[in-house]
């Protein structure tokens, strides 16, 4: 990283001191894939880089409680645990955009805090514009996006979280098979038996999914029965909107992630889209309508119907959290392991 670097990502902290921003009150961390991860501590303060399998020890060792990371990746998800288990509180950027909004700069309102702040608070970033994306300055710049961005790790989902992005990868890929067999000239025995592999292989990740999500929820076959599905690949993508779900969010919040809210306001807002995906093909399971291929009348009660869908499942997770913690209330700590 370098002292240069250290020295100045401390003084973009001591410039974004003095703003009336929201804080996040814990260390702030920058992960990557392959070099160690940049970590900045604001109580001393400090930014060092940490190998990934060094950091746990490192942050309890520095009395850290509570953490934000900037994604979460397949690499992290087993540090995380380990941080989870180690008694420290896990938060994850749900939005990486909320940092330095889009690549194609917008007219109207900031997209990004980054954004913001060179539109608005120019001289906090000055000297900074032409590295601002480097490592040391999102450690620094993770602490001060606003809360709504931020989601509470818990480790049921990252539990369920590697096997749904499996799922997701698998039906990507038979996705794509499907397009690239619609265009080439190959005999129709052929197709069939790539189809076929490629449609076991979908279903062997849907019912792997499906089967660690019921592990962590024993309940969870009780929605799908309210749901009204039984086919493995609806139950994943029912877990697929499950598991994105944030129920200690309100609806709306909720809402709004997966794209539901009113046509006037769609262009305007930034959504989760491989939830949203998931949410309309369970939709189309459940209802047996495609909808590219339905009326404009039609498309207006489809369009209830995923909100109605996603109302349901939200209603069924908050209560089950809400029965769990009840339960779990009148349980020794000591037996709950």
């Amino acid at each position: 990283m370098g002292m240069k670097y250290e020295r100045k990502a401390l003084e973009l902290y001591r410039r974004l001191e003095r703003l009336l921003l929201p804080r996040f009150e814990g260390a702030c961390i920058d992960f990557h894939r392959e070099r160690p991860a940049t970590v900045f501590l604001p109580h001393i303060p400090t930014v060092v880089q940490v190998g990934n399998g060094k950091l746990p020890a490192f942050l309890v060792s520095h009395g850290v409680n509570r953490v934000l990371v900037d994604a979460l990746w397949p690499t992290n998800v087993e540090v995380l645990m380990k941080l989870i288990e180690d008694g420290v509180e896990v938060w994850v950027l749900t939005r990486p955009s909320a940092l330095h909004g889009w690549r194609r700069k917008s007219s109207g309102k900031p997209r990004g805090l980054v954004e913001w702040l060179m539109r608005h608070h120019p001289d906090v970033v000055k000297g900074f514009k032409t590295e601002i994306k480097n490592d040391v300055y999102d450690a620094v710049l993770l602490r001060y996006v606003k809360p709504k961005y931020h989601r509470k790790m818990t480790r049921v989902f990252l539990m369920c979280w590697p096997k749904m992005v499996l799922f997701r990868t698998a039906r990507k890929n038979n996705q794509r098979l499907l397009q690239q067999l619609s265009a080439l000239p190959l005999p129709e025995e052929e197709n069939t038996t790539r189809l076929q592999i490629s449609e076991n292989f979908l279903t062997t990740e849907a019912n792997l999914f499906v089967r660690v999500l019921k592990k962590e929820y024993s309940e969870i076959d009780k929605l799908f029965t309210e749901l009204g599905i039984d086919d493995v690949i609806s139950k994943a993508f029912a877990s697929e909107v499950f598991l994105e779900l944030d129920e200690t969010k309100s609806l709306s919040e909720n809402r709004r992630k997966f794209g539901l809210i009113p046509k006037k306001h769609q262009d305007k807002l930034i959504y989760d889209g491989a939830a949203k995906y998931s949410l309309v093909q369970l939709a189309v399971k459940r209802f047996g309508a495609i909808p590219k291929y339905l009326t404009e009348e039609d498309r207006k009660r489809f369009s209830m119907e995923l909100g109605k869908t996603l109302d349901a499942i939200y209603r069924w997770k908050k209560t089950y959290r809400r029965e769990t913690q009840k339960r779990l209330a009148g349980i020794p700590a000591q037996q709950q392991g």
